[in-house]
């Protein structure tokens, strides 16, 4: 059951984030910038393909590289609800600004990309998962760092596209460690 949960407020906090940094355009009003993040949001839903799990072969470094992309998972996870409650608390206090709050965005994606780069996995599907997570948050660099520029509507395929490949290393990873339970 937590599993489930943590995999599902994961999956809700990257639709959020990634629909959130693709509608960011400061040229619009307010009002219909909301109203676009509504459409882009109903939009990139209707467009998530989930792919089909990868199969590779058995070894005996599955359960390392699973216990390290797991323990990953954890401090990354920990890491942005503490980044969530300091933004939500300073929303709060009225002390929160549109900059800091961008700023700090791009740390957590900063971190997950150097937690991902200092991962020592030695199966190929562990490096697998490892590179669809890292492109995930390169991507997502990058279109917090264009957001001010461009149009959002021109990064909405772009994005559904990079998380199609977060949800699917989820889904591998949840499948390799399914496979990897003792049959009874």
């Amino acid at each position: 059951m937590k599993a489930k949960f943590k995999t599902t407020f994961a999956m809700g906090c990257i639709l959020g984030s990634a629909l959130m940094l693709s509608a960011c355009n400061k040229d619009q009003e307010p009002t219909t910038q909301n109203e676009g993040q509504t459409n882009s949001a109903k939009d990139a839903i209707g467009q998530l393909n989930p792919m089909p799990i990868k199969q590779f072969p058995t070894t005996t470094d599955d359960a390392h590289d699973i216990a390290i992309l797991d323990e990953y998972d954890q401090r990354f996870t920990e890491m942005t609800d503490s980044m969530e409650i300091e933004l939500a608390k300073m929303k709060q206090d009225g002390t929160l600004t549109a900059e800091f709050e961008q700023q700090r965005q791009k740390d957590n994606i900063r971190s997950a990309l150097n937690m991902l780069k200092d991962l020592e996995l030695k199966t190929e599907q562990g490096r697998y998962i490892q590179g669809l997570l890292y492109d995930y948050w390169d991507n997502q660099a990058k279109v917090l760092d264009q957001s001010r520029f461009s149009n959002p509507s021109q990064n909405s395929s772009k994005q559904v596209e990079q998380l199609n490949g977060y949800l699917h290393a989820q889904s591998q990873l949840h499948h390799w460690k399914s496979s990897q339970a003792p049959k009874s």
